[in-house]
């Protein structure tokens, strides 16, 4: 849209290294691409921060899920002098397109969520497709937050104080779907207080519906050629939902009907994200509908920014403004 041309002009220090950067190879095939992004994390991980280490426990167990087993991990803080019962719980899903990614991607980052926001950390190992399409990662997840609160005396969690669904990128549309079936499901109805969509992906490419065409114009854009293209993006959701559960609400939640009584929203948006505009409309369906929202939005910079590029000025301010977006859903800043 117009509005939005300002935004994805590349901002100044992304276009100095984006410079030097080939274009993303080409998608050839899922093996191929977990092998590559199996060699990109172990770069970054050579010079990664560690995340916390004192201050907090670490808790992993294997739990049952449908036709098998995952892991979950709790981050617990430490509980200081001033404080009083438990904790927020914050259920984190990583991206990865739904078919890279594991528990241990966001390690370092959940590691000083907990200690830093003062919040229990709880994520799931969900299964990727193509050997565990569509609904797996979704009943997965779901089973790592039901964990959680089946467990919360041993994982020092009061929801009482705050109970957020978030996720980045295929984890994104995972915290919006898990958001949409709490109000469903009556164990949950009511309990969930936010949730967290960073560079969201929130319906299939393969769904966009006539009435929101004029709205949702970045993937056709296809302004970045270095992290998330049209070309390649697409291959995540066919391994996913193959040709049968594009317009599912819980592959595509950007379609339900209601957006009425969900959880108030956290949204980050990259400016040259091929998602950018799916995230846009997704927060404007959710204010429509009542619900509050915050959002930030980083001019210039590809999907994923953050995760490779810790250099960049707004990679700093994204980091800063997380805390924030956390502190706002907790209630503990305006």
């Amino acid at each position: 849209m117009a509005q939005y041309t300002n935004i994805s002009v590349p901002d100044p220090e992304w276009a100095a290294i984006s410079a030097n950067l080939p274009e993303r190879a080409p998608f050839v095939s899922i093996p191929a691409f977990r092998e590559r992004v199996a060699a990109l994390r172990a770069k970054i991980n050579l010079t990664a921060d560690k995340g916390a280490t004192e201050g907090l426990t670490v808790i992993e167990r294997k739990i049952e899920v449908v036709n098998g087993e995952i892991r979950v991990r709790a981050y617990i803080p430490d509980s200081q002098e001033n404080e009083v019962g438990g904790f927020p719980l914050m259920v984190w899903m990583f991206g990865g397109g739904f078919v890279v990614g594991d528990i241990d991607d966001d390690d370092v980052f959940l590691r000083n969520t907990a200690v830093h926001s003062r919040i229990v950390c709880v994520q799931g190992d969900y299964r990727k497709a193509p050997e565990y399409p569509f609904p797996a990662a979704v009943d997965d997840s779901y089973a790592a937050l039901k964990w959680a609160l089946s467990n919360s005396s041993e994982l020092s969690i009061d929801i009482s104080k705050g109970f957020i669904v978030a996720g980045a990128s295929a984890g994104g549309i995972l915290a919006a779907v898990l958001a949409h079936r709490g109000l469903k499901d009556p164990e949950i109805k009511g309990k969930i207080t936010g949730q967290i969509l960073l560079i969201p992906t929130l319906i299939s490419p393969f769904a966009y519906p006539e009435k929101f065409k004029s709205e949702l114009l970045s993937l056709d854009k296809d302004e970045d050629k270095h992290m998330l293209t049209k070309r390649d993006f697409p291959r995540g959701y066919e391994a996913y939902h193959g040709d049968l559960h594009a317009t599912n609400l819980e592959v595509s939640p950007l379609l339900a009907e209601s957006f009425r009584g969900l959880p108030p929203a956290y949204i980050q948006i990259a400016g040259l994200d091929l998602l950018r505009d799916e995230a846009f409309l997704y927060e404007r369906l959710l204010r429509d509908a009542g619900v509050p929202t915050k959002l930030d939005v980083y001019p210039g910079v590809p999907h994923g920014f953050y995760v490779v590029f810790k250099e960049l000025t707004a990679t700093k301010k994204q980091e800063k403004d997380f805390a924030t977006g956390l502190d706002w859903l907790l209630g503990r800043s305006s």
